[in-house]
């Protein structure tokens, strides 16, 4: 019995022996970060048979286990992901909604100020300093836009991408620890007597888990051996086990300057597979999402405003004329020019030899700022398409080789504004080719006029008369395309008295139109027509083409006269003092112009502003929300797995005296085998 005493003492000694050595490990990791607090689980041990009866055999540590919930630590590394996943975004939001916002950086100050100096040559247009602050209205308008495509894209993206490469780093070093304790823990299963857990170990892991949360998403896949599985996205595997999947940092499928992530399909594969698109939440998911939602965006929204400002100017400018009398030439450098046209096409690195596409902007209101995917099917088809996969155009073998040299007809890509052809075609089955009309629009844009006796103030001497006209359409001068050519309405190829030089009249049924000389004779073909009416009533005449605005009855006659040229003309109409071009010119400050008609410049870029700042405080409220969310996941998980001192140091006092009580035991036990021994001898 003495021994049953002495066994029993000598079990409750180490039973409290082990309370006291975990309490004290608990105190000791109060401060640690990410430290689970641990808890001492007691058994009796099975009894021992005697008499019929079984008589206590002491006690045993069944298990030391970590205070930890499961559901609460989901909780905490999934609003952890959400809060960083939109705090990323508010933050670089705000940094580009401050820039675009200030009066100082936007571009709306220098818009309003290009057509106040308009207004000044309006009263009078031969005044050469007038002249000299447009051109210096309209320098300026152009170098704000260059800085803003400069800052956005070097410094913001820049910044982007900087860290991207941070980012993956650090969820490489990571996963690659989570790895290496996944091995240890396993290893520490395997040989830990009685199956004990090892509980610091899965601290390590689950901290390093929730670091990982910050940065991306993450998915958990518990092990029966004590290891786990990290997936993120559809089911990507970062961690399996002891090994970890690094990710990589790839250039873009067109845009080297575009980073994305890549990860080998299989280990060691040499060929990287991109998943940008499957890395949801965290810093990096954030990253992305501000990118590909916002930055980009604006790049190529400040494009297209750049693009239809200068391309508004040009083509005023060529309707009119300057203090010399004759054409306007450019303002800006033309929208269309040849080496800017080129750069509007990115050829997929994956695409074997190179191919050249020119892309032309034929109509600035129509610009959307969307980017447009070609691909060479497997029947050899051009076919272009919009970020929703919606077929716009599909060209034939046939549209390709005309589209080719030496033709390179152009052909619309319907609705877009935008026109192709092919400079270089080594075009393959599979190829891809990104379009982006509008990217480097700021950039590209540049004030070419020096000579302000060139600004086309003055009208452009077109005179516009309709005999026969029931419902008032008006036509007016929309283009002027080749004043070389044969039957280009001036005085030296029509001299006077011709009057009207040219004619255009509508058929009967108010779909097609021809033009004749002045004695009504139809211009040599093919020049005379018929020719159809397109829909947006933009006709093509010899060197021009005019814009109808409003309803065609039919049997519409338009007569024609240029009053410029060689021959002397109406100096108070069309001389150095007319200001009527000027003011088509100011017109522009209110017309809408952009976004399909619906938008002025200034109405374009407060939109812009406005999408950023609606972004933005979006971005804020939900990075809020997921901070409150987050408070309140860690509160609810430390009131689980934190240590209180005020409790622990209650322990302590509690193993002690169970120490000491197991101790009393065991000092009765050797007195009783003492005694007995006395008994004996």
């Amino acid at each position: 019995m003495s021994f049953g005493i002495l066994g029993t003492g000598v079990s409750g000694l180490a039973a409290a022996q082990k309370g006291l050595d975990t309490t004290g490990h608990n105190i000791a990791n109060v401060n640690t970060t990410g430290y689970n607090r641990q808890t001492v689980e007691q058994i009796s041990t099975v009894g021992i048979p005697f008499g019929g009866v079984f008589l206590g055999n002491g006690t045993q540590v069944s298990s030391i286990s970590r205070a930890f919930n499961e559901f609460s630590y989901t909780e905490v590394i999934y609003n952890k992901s959400q809060f960083n996943y939109n705090n990323t975004q508010t933050t670089n939001a705000s940094r580009l909604d401050n820039f675009l916002a200030n009066t100082d950086t936007g571009i709306t100050k220098s818009i309003e100020e290009s057509f106040n100096a308009i207004n000044g040559i309006t009263e009078d247009p031969t005044i050469i300093s007038a002249r000299n602050v447009f051109l210096s209205s309209a320098e300026s308008t152009a170098k704000r836009f260059n800085n803003m495509f400069s800052e956005v894209e070097q410094q913001h993206l820049g910044n982007i991408n900087q860290e991207i490469k941070t980012t993956v780093a650090a969820i490489n070093e990571i996963t690659a620890r989570i790895g290496q304790l996944n091995g240890e823990i396993a290893v520490a299963n395997s040989v830990a007597e009685n199956g004990f857990p090892a509980n610091d170990l899965l601290d390590k892991r689950d901290l390093l888990v929730s670091q990982l949360s910050e940065k991306v998403q993450v998915n958990i896949i518990d092990l029966p051996d004590g290891t786990i599985n990290l997936t993120v996205g559809t089911g990507l595997t970062l961690v399996a086990g002891t090994f970890a999947v690094p990710l990589s940092v790839e250039r873009n499928e067109f845009d080297s300057n575009k980073l994305e992530v890549g990860i080998a399909p299989t280990p060691g594969a040499p060929n990287k597979a991109i998943v940008t698109n499957q890395l949801d939440g965290g810093s990096l998911g954030g990253l992305f999402k501000i990118r590909e939602e916002l930055l980009l965006p604006a790049i190529r929204d400040m494009g297209k405003i750049a693009i239809a400002y200068a391309d508004a100017f040009n083509r005023q400018q060529s309707l009119g004329r300057d203090l010399n009398g004759d054409e306007g030439t450019n303002l800006f450098k033309d929208i269309n020019d040849p080496q800017v046209a080129l750069t509007r096409t990115l050829n997929s690195k994956q695409n074997p030899t190179a191919s050249d596409f020119s892309v032309n902007i034929t109509n600035a209101s129509l610009l959307t700022g969307e980017e447009y995917l070609m691909e060479v099917d497997q029947t050899g088809n051009l076919v272009v398409s919009d970020k929703d996969k919606n077929v716009l155009a599909t060209y034939t073998p046939a549209d390709i080789a005309a589209m080719s040299p030496p033709t390179n007809d152009r052909l619309e890509i319907p609705d877009t504004g935008l026109n192709i052809n092919i400079a270089k075609n080594n075009l393959a089955v599979g190829d891809r080719f990104l379009i982006r009309a509008t990217y480097s629009g700021s950039r590209e844009i540049e004030r070419t006029l020096e000579d302000p006796n060139l600004v086309a103030a003055a009208g452009n001497a077109l005179d516009v008369s309709a005999p026969t006209n029931p419902n008032n359409v008006e036509l007016s001068l929309y283009e002027i395309t080749d004043t070389s050519n044969a039957n280009f309405p001036n005085q030296a190829n029509f001299p006077p008295p011709l009057d009207p030089q040219i004619r255009v009249v509508v058929d009967a049924t108010g779909t097609q139109y021809s033009i004749q000389d002045s004695a009504g004779n139809p211009l040599a073909a093919p020049a005379g027509g018929p020719f159809n009416i397109p829909s947006d009533q933009v006709i093509d005449l010899p060197g021009m083409r005019l814009e109808l605005k409003g309803q065609l009855a039919g049997n519409e006659v338009f007569n024609i006269t240029n009053q410029g040229g060689t021959a002397p003309f109406d100096e108070k109409k069309f001389g150095p003092g007319d200001n009527s071009n000027a003011l088509i010119m100011l017109e522009y400050q209110n017309k809408k112009t952009l976004d399909g008609g619906t938008n002025t410049f200034s109405e374009s870029y407060a939109e812009l502003v406005t999408f950023v700042g609606v972004k933005t405080q979006s971005g804020k409220i939900n990075a809020d929300s997921f901070a409150v969310l987050l408070a309140g996941a860690e509160q609810r998980m430390a009131a689980i797995s934190g240590v209180n001192l005020d409790e622990e140091a209650a322990n302590l006092i509690r193993y002690q005296q169970a120490y000491s009580a197991a101790a009393r035991i065991i000092s009765i036990a050797n007195e009783t085998f003492d005694s007995l021994l006395q008994a004996v001898r």
